[in-house]
């Protein structure tokens, strides 16, 4: 089963999520961390939270280095590097978007996987910045409130200016 993306603007996506209880789970996890996988492989991406498909659960799926699918649940931050990265980043929930952020260079993070085994894992680059990313997303933080104000409202600007163009193609 694949979700429908929300849009940037969907209440959800500013409020942090609930617990995902695998002792009385909601849905089957196993099946949902399949369905957040399918709809983030189907939207092109490297990570999705369960908020950005309409669901208050703690959960996202990334894609890791080996692009093997991986399913959080209820992930906490253990640990981060001192150093920060500045990169570009894009979000589905903000198509188009691309902002500067800064990120720590590497993350450790516990968390329960879709089967219900506890891991702790320490993760590098662009997966570490996925994980940070999807993980502010289940807090209610959105990219864009870790950007500047200048360097959003400049790539809000230039998003304008892509979707313009995409529109005149159209016609």
């Amino acid at each position: 089963m694949k979700y429908e993306l929300l849009k940037e603007t969907a209440p959800i996506l500013r409020v942090p999520c609930m617990e995902f209880d695998f002792t009385n789970p909601p849905c089957d996890p196993i099946e949902l961390a399949n369905d957040l996988n399918e709809t983030m492989v189907a939207n092109d991406g490297l990570g999705l939270s369960a908020n950005q498909v309409g669901l208050d659960y703690r959960v996202f799926v990334i894609r890791a280095n080996d692009n093997k699918p991986t399913a959080l649940f209820n992930p906490k931050i253990v640990a981060t590097s001192e150093k920060l990265i500045s990169l570009k980043e894009g979000c589905l929930s903000f198509p188009l978007l691309y902002l500067n952020i800064k990120r720590p260079e590497w993350v450790r993070v516990r968390y329960t996987d879709q089967y219900g085994e506890t891991k702790t894992d320490r993760f590098m680059g662009i997966t570490c910045r996925v994980i940070l990313h999807e993980y502010d997303h289940m807090e209610g933080k959105v990219f864009t409130q870790a950007a500047s104000k200048f360097e959003s409202d400049r790539a809000l600007r230039k998003r304008t200016i892509l979707r313009r163009r995409a529109k005149n193609q159209e016609i």
